[in-house]
């Protein structure tokens, strides 16, 4: 198979159960992201995807795992028929699609999956749903895109690039009130007069920069659809969906908190909290091979470990959900006991505490109604990012695409999935790709600081080697280098020592004093270099949202037929 593909546009337009597992995972590809502006990297290319499709349908087929009374395949096909039946109805909520009459026909062609938050995240991260669009077009399947709006929304204020590209800096912007942190799927507008006036003002300070922006055009919708929505996270996700869709795009989106709730995902959820210890040891285990692999030692890296809060009389065990309710949307951690036969209690061990009939020995239909009753009593138990993507690869997507930290972190998953089921899990892309602003580079402001900085730390402890710069030298500066020399040819004895040091720094001082004139020419020239390099970095970064470029840089980027041709 070829290795990851990066593209490069002309220079002017700018990879047995709890048994420990060391080895390098299978899916295991050092990828980077791309360094130049307009390269991409997509990891298979759109060319070669069919045989990792094939690859992962074979593996799913074979795969011998049984969630409760059923084995994996069955409970594939009725997930499929669910997402794609959501997915559908929540897309054409907003924007015309087309849904075709073979039910039947559309679950068995292939579904290519991705995901991420729905922030005002960079070009390469929005990369990936063009990729999967052209990964399912070239299959003859179906791209869906996941809106992980279970994640949270830390901040509503954005960086904005400002100024010159001399003189460039970020300036902080309030898309919305700031509020406490929150998931994404609760989170509001708070303030719609701000949120309305957001993309004016942002587009206002970076018009010098980027006087074509699109953020300018494109705000009004996002306005329109988070009215519709009653939520920001959504409106932006729908917003931008949109504009995907007059590019051509034919995927599908739905909300990670429209995925937990179709019954045979909350089916899955029942197992794995029936096999709560189980699942924990394998989720710590599979975290301490990768910190091996990987070399990290903080016990917070990647993840934190899933904990186990023990006493006399009850053993709690952490599971990787998150759990809240509505009236207080601060997402906690889960922890499960066996309170009594056929009863799974779970708790954040604050202020909720519900009772589950989830158990072995209960039919999963009773598994799927408790569940859903949470919902309805407006209690959120959601799966961290791991679980999610797990759910994804394993019920419903042939392919699964990630980004470089997701494909690097879901080594994880594809250990929990070996320890739980002793089974391969499937392969999945990985896609990335870096934009940057197209404005020509000012220098190389970074060396001439370090150099700068080097010559006045040179100054302060060896100013006989810059004496010339001040003319005609007194005698006394004659004087002082030889004494100078003198003391640093002495051997530093217990008893000379201190004073060794004292004359030597003595004798700098007093040299110095001769290049002060020099040293203050050079001071001067450290503010406009250090505002160089700050506006430089400015210009370099490849985390600026997709907004702040203009439409044609982006369609350049994005839209891939304009350099891979049909399928």
């Amino acid at each position: 198979m070829k290795g990851p593909e990066v593209f490069r546009p002309p220079v002017s337009t700018e990879t047995t159960i709890l048994s420990r597992v060391t080895s390098l995972p299978r899916n295991f590809r050092n990828h980077h992201a791309p360094e130049r502006s307009g390269d991409r990297l997509i990891d298979p290319p759109i060319d070669r995807i069919e045989p990792l499709v094939d690859n992962n349908q074979l593996l799913r087929t074979a795969f011998n795992w049984r969630v409760n009374d059923l084995n994996l395949w069955e409970l594939v096909a009725a997930a499929r028929r669910e997402v794609l039946t959501v997915a559908a109805e929540y897309t054409s909520s907003y924007r015309d699609i087309h849904r075709p009459d073979d039910m039947a026909d559309w679950v068995s062609r292939p579904i290519i999956m991705g995901g991420h938050q729905p922030d005002l995240f960079h070009p390469g991260v929005w990369l990936k749903n063009f990729v999967i669009d052209r990964y399912a077009r070239s299959v003859g399947g179906t791209a869906i895109n996941l809106v992980v709006d279970t994640d949270r929304c830390a901040s509503t204020t954005l960086s904005v690039p400002m100024g010159t590209f001399r003189e460039s800096h970020f300036e902080s912007v309030a898309m919305d009130d700031e509020s406490s942190e929150m998931p994404w799927e609760e989170r509001a507008v708070l303030d719609p007069e701000l949120f309305a006036s957001f993309g004016q003002r942002a587009s206002d300070l970076l018009s010098p920069l980027v006087p074509d922006a699109i953020l300018r055009r494109w705000w009004p919708l996002v306005v329109e659809r988070t009215k519709e929505s009653h939520r920001l996270g959504l409106g932006l996700a729908q917003a931008r969906h949109c504009l995907e869709a007059r590019w051509g795009l034919q995927t599908l989106e739905l909300p990670v908190s429209e995925l937990v709730r179709l019954p045979t995902v909350m089916l899955l959820f029942g197992h794995l909290l029936a096999h709560a210890r189980e699942l924990n040891i394998a989720y710590n285990e599979s975290l301490a091979d990768f910190r091996l692999r990987t070399k990290q030692r903080g016990h917070g890296r990647p993840v934190p470990d899933l904990a186990i809060r023990a006493n006399s009389e009850e053993e709690w065990i952490e599971v990787p959900f998150w759990i809240w309710s509505r009236e207080d949307p601060r997402r906690r951690r889960v922890f499960a006991i066996v309170a009594a036969p056929g009863v799974l209690t779970l708790s954040d061990l604050e202020t909720i505490r519900v009772e589950l009939p989830i158990a072995t020995e209960n039919p999963p239909s009773r598994w799927v109604d408790a569940l859903a009753r949470l919902e309805e009593h407006g209690l959120r138990l959601r799966p961290r990012a791991l679980i999610t993507t797990l759910v994804a690869r394993l019920l419903v997507a042939d392919v699964f695409v990630h980004g470089i930290g997701g494909a690097l972190y879901d080594q994880l998953t594809d250990d929990i999935v070996r320890r739980l089921t002793g089974c391969d899990p499937p392969g999945y892309a990985v896609v990335s790709g870096t934009l940057r602003l197209n404005i020509p580079p000012a220098g190389n402001p970074a060396a001439d600081l370090a150099t700068l900085h080097s010559e006045l730390r040179d100054l302060e402890f060896h100013p006989e080697r810059h004496l010339e710069k001040v003319g005609s030298l007194p005698d006394e500066l004659h004087d002082l280098v030889v004494h100078k020399s003198r003391w640093i040819n002495t051997f530093p004895t217990a008893t000379l020592a201190k004073r060794r040091c004292r004359e030597i720094r003595a004798a700098n001082d007093r040299m110095g004093f001769y290049l002060k004139d020099y040293r203050n020419a050079l001071l001067l020239k450290a503010g406009p270099l250090a505002t160089a390099l700050r506006a430089s970095k400015v210009m370099a970064s490849r985390e600026l949202p997709w907004c702040f470029f203009p439409e044609k840089a982006l369609k350049n980027f994005l839209v891939l037929e304009n350099h891979l041709g049909s399928a």
